[in-house]
């Protein structure tokens, strides 16, 4: 007779933990939407003109740039944005940072952008209009000079494409232009493959900061709590991030065990003589905690909610009250199976897996579910 040492629990525990942050990326791994606002990185030759010409293009190469941090993609003048999203949730860790921001700053060379956050409270994979932002209420969020629900809204140049300037109003009355460096050599800053002649944007703009002397221009960044603002290189408490952090639109705090989608925008509204408009390099996030569990569900799902026919042949049913995914594993930690579930019942094939001790992880608003199954 083969004896079968059972796995103490707080080894069953620890497996699951490594399990779970093992399989979830710490970096971006989807590029949802790129809207920029016009500006001198805007519909450039590299890589290829062609990534400017479509919707499409142009977000495949946004994706290209962010997904697992590889490159920069420039947002524009004030407003120009991206959302991006990950497989996992980023859970809110108690009195830690919960990520980082990269950009492109240095030493007096910042073009800081203002973080959101959201929750995709219907688990559909998008960022819907009915799933409130919160903005992450950096050091000059309170500034007397900081202007919120500042508005802009920027014109198609007629004709285009013969290197104009863009103009553009805001609701403070004031106008003026974001101007066409002599070094951007492309026809139009103007996004081409977005067909509206008008662009607006609204959000938090920052004051400026843009700081000449002898036709020099310097660019000192703000203490902490924007993206592109402190080198990457900085300690967390100066690129990091705290879901903590997060407002309403009238400026209340909010509390978010986890979230889903962060979107970065270009916070200031300048120009810096041949720098040209002050524009948002975003280079990524990273998850300083990618195998953390949200503390406390959004939802009230308990195990009991949750059915599950154990042990398992030739499938795994399961019945589950909101929509998530499952992973299931075996016992040394090999994923099997991972797949998204629905609300309600849901059956997984598991006829071309052999017998054994398995583990399934079971992810719904926020939370993990394990539970170790048998197959037959």
């Amino acid at each position: 007779m083969i004896m079968r040492r059972k796995l103490p629990l707080l080894s069953l525990m620890m497996l699951l933990a490594n399990l779970i942050a093992a399989q979830n990326s710490p970096n971006i791994t989807r590029v949802l939407e790129y809207r920029p606002a016009p500006g001198q990185h805007i519909n450039r030759i590299y890589p290829t003109p062609a990534m400017s010409d479509t919707p499409e293009n142009a977000l495949k190469f946004a994706k290209n740039c962010l997904i697992d941090n590889k490159s920069i993609l420039g947002l524009g003048g004030f407003g120009g944005y991206v959302i991006v999203g990950f497989d996992h949730p980023i859970v809110n860790v108690k009195g830690d940072y919960d990520f980082r921001g990269l950009g492109n700053a240095y030493t007096n060379s910042s073009e800081p952008g203002i973080v959101m956050v959201s929750q995709d409270l219907n688990k559909n994979g998008r960022p819907d209009a009915d799933e409130p932002w919160y903005e992450l209420a950096g050091s000059e969020y309170n500034n007397t000079a900081t202007i919120r629900n500042y508005e802009i809204t920027y014109y198609r140049p007629k004709p285009d494409g013969l290197k104009s300037n863009i103009r553009w109003t805001d609701n403070q009355g004031k106008e003026g232009v974001i101007t066409h460096i002599p070094f951007a050599s492309q026809s139009t800053m103007y996004p081409l493959w977005i067909s509206d002649n008008t662009l607006t944007f609204r959000g938090t703009k920052l004051p400026n900061t843009a700081v000449e002397a002898s036709g020099f221009y310097k660019l000192p960044g703000f203490e902490w709590g924007y993206i592109d603002n402190q080198a990457n290189g900085e300690t967390v408490d100066k690129n990091g991030f705290k879901i903590d952090w997060a407002v309403d639109e009238n400026g209340n705090p909010v509390h978010l065990n986890y979230i889903d989608f962060i979107k970065v925008y270009t916070a200031q509204l300048q120009e810096a003589g041949s720098l040209g408009e002050t524009s948002t390099d975003f280079a990524g996030i990273i998850d300083l905690h990618p195998g953390a569990v949200a503390e406390t569900p959004v939802e009230n799902i308990h195990y009991q909610d949750i059915k599950i026919n154990n042990p398992f042949r030739e499938s795994i049913n399961i019945f589950i009250p909101g929509n998530g995914r499952i992973k299931l594993c075996d016992i040394s930690g090999k994923c099997l199976i991972s797949q998204k579930v629905n609300s309600g019942d849901n059956r997984i094939d598991t006829g071309n897996i052999s017998s054994g001790l398995f583990i399934l992880f079971i992810e719904s608003d926020g939370q993990i579910f394990t539970k170790k199954l048998i197959k037959n």
